[in-house]
C-alpha cells in the first residue's frame, strides 16, 4: 500500500535510512545528509514551494517531488527502493502515486520534470575526485539505473547537461589568452573589478541579457566598498560590456561560479574566454582548489570552459513526462 508521508510520521526515519543507504551504496552521486538536513530537503515549508513524499507502508521505498509556484512547474526530486524489493513494480507504483498527487495539486494536464530547474537541490560527489563536490544535480545521471527507469516510465529527454571540472592549484593564465588580452587592450577593452561608482551600464546590460537569476545575484550584491564580493567585468572605456562572478571560495574549496555573459554589441571579440580565464586565475589566487560547473550539451558556452581546460566529468538528462 502506498501512503503519503508527513515530517512527523514514523516512516520518516526508515526512508531517511534508505536515502543514505542508496547514497552510500554509490547508486547515486548525491551526498549523504544528516537527519535535520534531510528533513529540510524533503519536508520543510519554503516560500512558493510545496513538497510531497509518498512511500510504501513498510518503508521499502519512497518517492518525493515538489511544485514550484513561482515557475508553475512540477518536479520529481528523488526516488529509492530497497535492492531486495526491486523489479517487483514498487518503483513504478511509487512514481505513479507521486505523479497523481502532483497533478491533483497543480492540474491534471501538468507536465512533470526532472531537471536543474527543481528548487530542491542536492550536492553531489564527483567520482574519483576525492573531496570534490558540486552543489546541484542538474537532472538524471545518465550512467545510473534511474535513467532507464524514468525512460521506461514515460519520461523523455528534452536537454542534456554536462558537468565540468578543473583543478586550480596549478592554474596559470593560458599564453594565448594573455596575448589576446593585450590585443583587446589595444582595441579599448580592459578587465577589472566592478566599481558601481566608476563604471556604468551594468544594470542595462543585465536587463538586456534577460536572465533574472543574474540580475538577482549581481544587482543584489553589495558594493565592494560595503563588503560585497568582487565581480569581474570587461569594460569598453568606462562602460561594462561583460561580467563574471561574484568571486568567492566555498567551504569545500570550490571556486564559486554564477555565470558569464558579454553584451551583444561587444560579442565577436573573444571577451568571454579572456574574462573566464581571469576568473579562474583570480579564484586560484583567493585559495580555491577547483571549479565545477554545468552547461547544456549544445550551449556555445561550453567552448569557453573547454578553452580554459575544463573537462566533462558527468552527463545528466533533463527529462519530462507529458500528461
Amino acid at each position: 500500500m502506498i501512503v503519503h508521508v508527513a515530517e512527523k510520521d514514523h516512516l520518516c526515519s526508515r526512508i531517511y535510512e534508505l536515502y543514505n543507504q542508496t547514497v552510500n551504496n554509490q547508486e547515486v552521486l548525491h551526498q549523504e545528509l544528516l537527519w535535520e538536513e534531510w528533513k529540510y530537503k524533503f519536508f520543510a515549508e519554503e516560500q512558493d514551494i510545496r513538497k510531497y513524499t509518498v512511500a510504501d507502508a513498510d518503508g521499502h521505498g519512497f518517492a518525493s517531488g515538489c511544485i514550484d509556484d513561482r515557475s508553475g512547474k512540477c518536479f520529481i526530486t528523488f526516488i529509492a527502493v530497497e535492492k531486495e524489493e526491486r523489479r517487483k513494480g514498487l518503483g513504478g507504483m511509487l512514481l505513479e502515486a507521486l505523479e497523481k498527487k502532483l497533478r491533483e495539486e497543480k492540474g491534471q494536464q501538468q507536465a512533470i520534470e526532472i531537471s536543474f530547474f527543481n528548487p530542491v537541490v542536492f550536492g553531489w560527489n564527483i567520482p574519483e575526485k576525492d573531496g570534490v563536490t558540486h552543489p546541484n544535480t542538474p537532472g538524471v545521471d545518465v550512467s545510473c539505473g534511474a535513467y532507464l527507469f524514468f525512460k521506461n516510465c514515460g519520461y523523455r529527454e528534452f536537454a542534456l547537461q554536462n558537468s565540468y571540472y578543473l583543478p586550480l592549484s596549478q592554474y596559470e593564465y593560458p599564453a594565448d589568452m594573455a596575448k589576446h588580452k593585450e590585443n583587446l587592450k589595444e582595441k579599448g577593452f580592459t578587465f577589472t573589478v566592478y566599481d558601481n561608482k566608476e563604471h556604468s551600464e551594468m544594470e542595462e546590460m543585465l536587463q538586456a541579457l534577460g536572465n533574472p537569476e543574474w540580475q538577482r545575484i549581481v544587482l543584489g550584491e553589495p558594493a565592494l566598498s560595503e563588503g560585497g564580493r568582487p565581480i569581474l567585468v570587461a569594460l569598453c572605456g568606462k562602460q561594462v560590456c561583460g561580467f563574471t562572478g561574484p568571486l568567492a571560495v566555498e567551504e569545500s574549496g570550490r571556486g564559486f561560479f554564477a555565470g558569464i555573459a558579454v553584451d551583444e554589441k561587444a560579442r565577436g571579440n573573444g571577451l568571454a574566454k579572456t574574462l573566464f580565464c581571469a576568473l579562474c586565475y583570480q579564484l586560484k589566487e583567493m585559495g580555491a582548489e577547483y571549479m565545477t560547473l554545468f552547461t547544456g550539451e549544445n550551449n556555445p558556452a561550453r567552448n569557453i570552459y573547454e578553452a580554459a581546460g575544463f573537462s566533462v566529468v558527468r552527463s545528466w538528462s533533463d527529462m519530462r513526462k507529458e500528461r
